[in-house]
């Protein structure tokens, strides 16, 4: 954002005081009447608002309004689009309005639509996206087109393309109104991939052979306009992943200690580090340059620790880290490094706060530090995001921990600039990562509580991260209402959103509203409810009869209506109940694939290697082939493992042959998850209380403990990633027995296994399908070390 700090979010209309001004007949019986007024030389933001305008005038009235400049002769009334010689003379200049803001005023002779605009003067050209003004652009004067287009025409916008628009026809169009002027609550309104969505709007979260064409550009970026998708320039996230290439070989001490190969984070308590933070942050509000992998924005500048929590080891950092949390819940949400982080925080600070008062550090409130810290308060500018798991509605305990973290950092400061991060991604992230077509969880009629609570905290922006599909997509469909309310109440506060979300079903549904009402709220409450998570199944056989049956009711409806709203429910159908009805049959295949029984496998013992991997005897040691994808479908890759044990340490050795190692992924924002990577896990029986290890073509690997004792596995780990050949990727890796499981192993003890290679480019593949999600420990292979 342009502005030295973040001001007062203004939540009501602003009234001028003027009367109201008298009719103004824009179109009278299909021809126009207005004239749509520019400056000489517009703003890019106020030529864009005009075509906007006319399109929408056109598809309303049939007529085509007329545009002209603030010098031309002009009859009838004058449509004020953006600041002119015209709107100068009535006292109103873009510069005074506020960042965002803008107005809808009533004049004799003349509507004014126009607000705080960018001094940006390049050609728009309506065909051409790349010619419409930018997210974090000012263009007060597109708001204030939108908003007169929904509150005075009745327009509304629920999806991309002319299938998504709800224009009210008319062949006369006459306003009135007093003047508004305002701007959104929420200054900052993000949806992630928020145009990557697929040409039929469908997509899929199976990465199946045919293509998926995106959706065109122009037809995407004039939907996320319309949705007022951006607002002021702020961005908060994990920062420190450039360090590596800057810093590790000549500051080793920078970087977490305690850990082979690669460290997984900085070390947060080293002088030299901070001083380097410090450092970068002056240097971006200095010359705005921003050093490879950074994360800033604006007055903001990111300060968020890698994705993972492997703490640094050193005794400083040890000593700052809680051993349990005192507020939370399990092992990702709660505040175990909610003082050492935030500590750091304010070391950086403070510093940067002494020669750039004005500026902002942007932190997160995620995973172990969500919490606001104890030691000390937090640096007054620092600005907060809040990641909350706002779709899992049916998990009461996160339901109820979210509303903590919320409250928590309200108490902690109300001028405090705050943001939330919302995962919206679930449950289609699971499906696409795992390859399964999931139970939309819809859950429209939470948002509406959650965006009340959010406001009454002073919230003043959001970062969405949607339902995603294959090939870098996201779905419009399963987010459809619930983006549309999120952009809707984060603009104003004020909506009713129950009444919101009953004028969608009678606008876009038309005839079919009733049914396809009921069936969403069916989806929604079914979702909802924590009992029916119990199990594994959502569109159980008699759940999904009833949804077929309210889906012919409405076809029935639609058939000698308007061909859109048949359209609308065909779409429905294809991109959300054949999903789940292929989905249900899919299950009903998984579950009796996953009664087949699991890989099994004696590990023989070897001379003793004293942990180092490569002195280990390969050639002795048992290969574990055979493996299929997730779903147990064979593969044709090379892919196999060798293990062995010296009754000291396990020696594992993974291995894919027939690729080209130069194309592996990395270097991914979230190391290893988001790679090229191998994920081994063990367990002392199956079921919960296992451990896991994610590794990368670098090495860096982070181990994971799914038990009561902890969620840290100090695997002890020596690990060799070997990419030198021109077509094999293999690692070895020594990993001591007494840390191996709960309680240790030793020679004669039998434990549960398995491997996966995953690949953001091909399917997983598993020594044990697990007929599901990577994290299956009933699916875990049987292992023998031998005596």
């Amino acid at each position: 954002m342009r502005a030295s700090h973040v001001a007062a979010v203004v939540f009501l209309f602003v009234g001028t005081g003027l009367a109201q001004a008298d009719p103004l007949t824009l179109v009278e019986e299909g021809r126009a009447t207005a004239t749509i007024v520019l400056a000489a030389e517009p703003t890019r933001a106020a030529q864009f608002a005009a075509a906007e305008l006319q399109y929408h005038l056109s598809q309303m009235t049939g007529a085509t309004v007329p545009t002209a400049t603030a010098t031309d002769p002009v009859t009838g009334p004058a449509i004020l689009v953006g600041e002119s010689a015209a709107t100068r003379a009535l006292g109103l200049a873009s510069s005074d309005f506020a960042a965002q803001e803008y107005l809808i005023g009533f004049r004799p002779g003349a509507l004014v639509l126009m607000g705080r605009d960018a001094d940006d003067r390049g050609a728009v050209d309506y065909q051409n996206a790349g010619t419409f003004p930018g997210d974090f652009d000012e263009q007060g004067t597109v708001y204030a087109v939108y908003d007169f287009l929904e509150r005075f025409c009745g327009v509304r916008w629920y999806l991309p393309t002319e299938l998504g628009e709800v224009i009210p026809e008319r062949t006369t169009l006459t306003v009135r109104g007093r003047d508004i002027r305002r701007r959104p609550a929420m200054i900052y309104r993000h949806v992630y991939r928020a145009e990557a969505m697929p040409a039929d709007l469908i997509g899929d979260t199976m990465d199946r052979e045919e293509e998926y064409p995106s959706l065109d550009q122009r037809s995407a970026r004039l939907f996320m306009r319309r949705m007022r998708h951006g607002g002021a320039r702020y961005q908060a996230n994990h920062s420190f992943y450039g360090y590596y290439n800057r810093f590790l070989e000549e500051h080793p001490d920078w970087f977490a200690q305690g850990y082979e190969g690669q460290p997984p984070q900085m070390c947060f308590t080293e002088p030299g580090f901070v001083e380097q933070v410090v450092a970068d942050a002056r240097a971006y509000f200095d010359t705005g340059s921003v050093q490879p992998r950074a994360v800033a924005a604006g007055d903001f500048f990111a300060l968020v620790p890698m994705d993972n929590a492997s703490w640094c080891r050193c005794e400083r950092c040890a000593a700052e880290v809680l051993a349990e949390p005192t507020r939370g819940y399990s092992f990702t949400s709660n505040d175990t490094a909610s003082d050492y982080i935030f500590g750091f925080i304010n070391k950086v600070a403070r510093e940067v706060g002494r020669t750039h008062p004005d500026k902002w550090l942007a932190a997160l409130a995620y995973s172990r530090y969500v919490y606001p810290p104890r030691r000390e308060p937090l640096e007054p500018n620092v600005s907060i995001m809040l990641c909350l798991q706002t779709r899992r509605i049916y998990h009461p305990e996160s339901v109820s921990n979210d509303r903590r973290i919320l409250g928590a950092w309200t108490r902690e400061s109300v001028q405090r600039p705050k943001f939330v991060w919302l995962y919206y991604c679930y449950p289609s992230l699971w499906a696409r990562h795992q390859g399964w077509r999931p139970y939309p969880g819809f859950f429209a009629h939470s948002i509406v509580g959650q965006f009340a609570q959010f406001h009454r905290s002073g919230v003043r922006g959001f970062f969405v991260e949607p339902s995603y599909l294959a090939r870098y997509q996201r779905s419009p469909l399963m987010d459809q209402l619930e983006l549309y309310l999120t952009f809707r109440l984060a603009d104003d506060p004020t909506l009713d959103g129950s009444r919101v979300i009953a004028e969608f079903f009678d606008l876009y549904y038309g005839p079919a509203a009733a049914p396809m009402r009921e069936l969403y709220e069916s989806i929604e409450a079914t979702y909802a409810d924590p009992a029916n998570h119990t199990g594994e199944v959502l569109g159980t056989e008699e759940r999904m009869r009833e949804y077929g049956r309210l889906l012919s009711q409405a076809r029935g409806l639609v058939r000698d209506a308007d061909a859109v709203y048949a359209e609308r429910v065909d779409l429905f159908y294809h991109g959300i109940y054949r999903w789940m009805r292929e989905g249900r049959e899919s299950f009903a295949e998984l579950q009796e694939l996953r009664e087949s029984p699991c890989p099994s496998a004696t590990i023989p013992r070897i001379a003793a290697a004293q942990g180092d991997p490569d002195r280990a005897d390969w050639s002795a040691a048992v290969v574990l082939d055979d493996w299929a994808n997730l779903r147990g479908e064979p593969t044709a890759r090379q892919v196999q493992a060798r293990m062995a044990h010296d009754g000291e340490h396990l020696y594992v050795e993974l291995e894919e042959v027939g690729i080209d190692p130069t194309k592996l992924v990395l270097g991914a924002s979230i190391p290893v998850w988001h790679e090229d990577e191998w994920e081994v896990f063990f367990a002392r029986e199956r079921g919960p209380g296992y451990r896991q290890m994610g590794l990368n073509a670098a090495g860096v690997h982070y181990d994971l403990a799914y038990d009561e004792e902890s969620s840290e596995w100090d695997s002890g780990v020596v690990l060799h990633s070997d990419v030198s050949a021109p077509d094999r990727w293999a690692v070895r890796m020594a990993l001591p027995l007494g840390q191996l499981v709960p309680g240790g192993a030793k020679p004669g003890d039998t434990l549960y296994f398995n491997a996966l290679r995953a690949t953001v480019t091909a399917r997983s593949l598993a020594w044990s399908p697990t007929f599901g999600s990577f994290r299956e420990p009933s699916r875990l292979g049987e292992i023998e070390l031998a005596e």
